[in-house]
């Protein structure tokens, strides 16, 4: 029947496209972890040297280097477990950019408090600044992360572009399998017909 070879081609691209979801999202969790680890270390300099000097400068020597080493630790902890959470989400997360785009704010949210927590203890921030003023605060998003990163922006654009397939895919499936159920239903009645 021509409808079930529809039907079976288009459940072969929706896993075809679903393996190539699965290769570029891994290849899309290295790249974005090592940009997120980029776009913190950039976004900690300019905070440390261009909001907050007067309290970066009021550091000793060795309590900066105690900083920055801190940081480095740091920033390599959260962006490796960015990358393996990213590697560890389920299908659906995959797939849905929505899902993907709240995991990664929710993982950057996390990590940043995590920062301004270190740049408290090291007295860079004050305990008030920090449960205060959002803006007095370092902050980083997905968008400013996914732009300045052409290879991040590329893995990003491919799964947008293979989530709209599959969801055009499943539609069709969708309509084929109504157009097979109608057409047993009308064979059905058309052999049960008696005049």
């Amino acid at each position: 029947m021509r409808i079930d070879k529809d039907i079976q081609n288009i459940q072969k691209a929706i896993a075809d496209a679903l393996a190539r979801i699965d290769t570029i999202h891994l290849e899309y969790s290295q790249a974005i972890a090592r940009a997120t680890q980029q776009q913190i270390l950039l976004a900690v300099f300019s905070f440390c040297t261009q909001k907050c000097p007067e309290a970066f400068l009021a550091l000793s020597l060795s309590e900066r280097q105690d900083l920055q080493e801190s940081l480095r630790k740091t920033i390599k902890t959260l962006c490796d477990r960015i990358q393996a959470q990213l590697e560890e989400c389920d299908r659906d997360s995959r797939v849905n950019q929505e899902n993907l785009d709240n995991l990664l704010s929710k993982l950057l949210d996390e990590s940043m408090a995590t920062l301004n927590q270190l740049l408290v203890d090291s007295k860079i921030l004050s305990a008030v600044q920090i449960q205060g003023d959002k803006a007095s605060q370092m902050s980083i998003r997905l968008a400013e992360i996914e732009f300045t990163d052409r290879q991040v922006m590329s893995h990003r654009g491919e799964l947008r572009v293979l989530s709209a397939r599959i969801a055009h895919l499943q539609n069709e499936l969708e309509k084929k399998y109504q157009q097979k159920t109608i057409a047993e239903a009308e064979l059905a009645w058309r052999s049960a017909w008696v005049e």
